[in-house]
Formats: structure tokens, C-alpha cells, sequence
């Protein structure tokens, strides 16, 4: 928090700087956005550790509509995608409310998100958001490089990752804790995927 802080403060006032070096800019924006990476992961950390504990997933219910947060973590997103190449597309044609965590339902998309332009191959990424028998629903797909049958279980535990991705970092948590945190609001997470043709994250959320 203290570091993002700093990065904040700098970027203010270099701004006001008429004689401001646009790449000086750019590297602390570059900065700031590696910190917020950090600081999600040590939130993964943290939920791991508890959830090993043998605690339980803690909720903090509100009124939300699940598409204003889309469009709001998809904004976010935007400058990511650019620099991934794949363009991020959102439909999301009526709101959908419901009473729920924003904090974890922010941490689910992200990862979401998060996960598709890692191996997205820099295709385009669709964000749907809708209703269906009563149920919120919130989906996720990419075009990348897509996940084998015998891994689209096993991608969802701890620590776990594909066969296919040795080449590109990451320690296998955020699938772990986008189930754990989908199935403390009492819905469900499932995976369409075959090698070469990407992976269709789908999240159904009861209404409370």
C-alpha cells in the first residue's frame, strides 16, 4: 500500500510538469500496474493460507449489479489487453442484480480476465453477463491455446496448471480461489475448452 502510494504521488506531480518525459510517465504507470499485481497475489496467498486453516470463505453481502462491475474490471483491463493484443468485448444487455460480494466477485473476474490474456494468444476476449432461470451469469472466453479434457478438473485445485503452459509463469491459484469464491455464494464454476480452439469460463451465481 505504501508503494502504491508513492508511485501515485510521483505520477501526480509529474504530470503537472510542463517539461514532463512522456517515458518517464509511462514507467511508472508501468510500475503502479506491476504493484497491483503484486498485491493481488498476496491476497491469493493469504486466501490460500486461511482456506488450508480450514476456515471458511468470509462473504460481505451487498446490493451489487454484477453488470456494472464488469463494466467497470473490464475497463480496468483495457490497457492490458491492448498490449496482449486482444481486444476485450463486453455484452452485457440488462443489469443484473443481486446480493453478493463485490471485493470477491471483483477477484473472480479479474482472474478470469486475468487468465484469458495470459493464453488468449492475443485473439479477442468476450465478457458476457446475463440472467438464466433465475441464476446470475457471468462468462469468460478466449481463444488461446485451450485446455486438454483430462486437465479442465484438475485446473481448479491448488497450485495446479496445464501441460501446456511450462512456458508462461504463474503459481496456479486463481482458478483455486475463483472456485472457492463461487461456491461460497452457493453457485458454480465450469470450464468449455479443446486444445487450439480457447476455454469458455462460465460462473452461475444464485441471486443471494
Amino acid at each position: 500500500s505504501s508503494l502504491r502510494l508513492q508511485l501515485q504521488l510521483i505520477l501526480r506531480r509529474s504530470r503537472k510538469d510542463p517539461d514532463l518525459d512522456p517515458a518517464l510517465e509511462a514507467k511508472v504507470v508501468g510500475a503502479s500496474r506491476q504493484v497491483d499485481k503484486l498485491a493481488r497475489l498476496v491476497v491469493q496467498l493469504l486466501d490460500v493460507t486461511r482456506l488450508q486453516a480450514g476456515r471458511e470463505m468470509e462473504l460481505e453481502r451487498e446490493a451489487l449489479d454484477l453488470r456494472a462491475l464488469a463494466e467497470e474490471i473490464v475497463a480496468r483491463f483495457e490497457e492490458d489487453a491492448e498490449q496482449a493484443g486482444s481486444p476485450l468485448r463486453l455484452r452485457a444487455p440488462a443489469a443484473v442484480e443481486g446480493r453478493w460480494d463485490r471485493l470477491r466477485l471483483d477477484q473472480v473476474l479479474t482472474n478470469l480476465l486475468t487468465n484469458a490474456l495470459k493464453f488468449g494468444e492475443g485473439k479477442p476476449i468476450d465478457v458476457e453477463v446475463g440472467r438464466e432461470d433465475g441464476a446470475a451469469l457471468l462468462a469468460v472466453r478466449d481463444r488461446g491455446i485451450g485446455i486438454a479434457p483430462g486437465d479442465q478438473e484438475r485446473i481448479f485445485e491448488r497450485f495446479e496448471r496445464t501441460g501446456e503452459v511450462k512456458s508462461i509463469h504463474g503459481m496456479g491459484l486463481g482458478l483455486y480461489i475463483v472456485r472457492r469464491i463461487v461456491e461460497a455464494h452457493g453457485g458454480e464454476i465450469r470450464v468449455e475448452s479443446a486444445l487450439g480452439e480457447g476455454a469458455t469460463f462460465q460462473v452461475a451465481l444464485p441471486p443471494s
